[in-house]
């Protein structure tokens, strides 16, 4: 196989997308714009980030033990109910005459 006729990137890669991509978006523009682009898209991908990390603190270190918490608690009165209604049916056996076929 001939070296110089490898293919270095596939037009439907990562890589060729990337190339054409900046090819529309920095070549053949203003140094001003530039400069500005390569100044302004730290902090702003500084801020994007800050507000995901702020977002998985609150979700995660503040609602998921409150979501927890509220688990347990529901569940501790569905144990409850069912264990109510369990007694209540016993004792509404217990209540009842006896009423078998040795019973007349």
């Amino acid at each position: 196989m001939d070296a110089s006729r490898t293919v270095v990137a596939a037009p439907m890669s990562f890589a060729g997308a990337t190339g054409r991509i900046t090819n529309l978006l920095w070549h053949g523009r203003p140094t001003a714009i530039k400069v500005l682009a390569v100044f302004l898209a730290p902090p702003v991908l500084i801020a994007w980030w800050s507000v995901i990390v702020v977002w998985y603190l609150v979700f995660g270190l503040v609602l998921a033990p409150y979501r927890l918490l509220r688990r347990g608690s529901r569940k501790r009165k569905r144990e409850a109910r069912m264990h109510r209604e369990m007694l209540g049916a016993i004792r509404e056996g217990q209540q009842r005459p006896a009423s078998g076929p040795d019973q007349a």
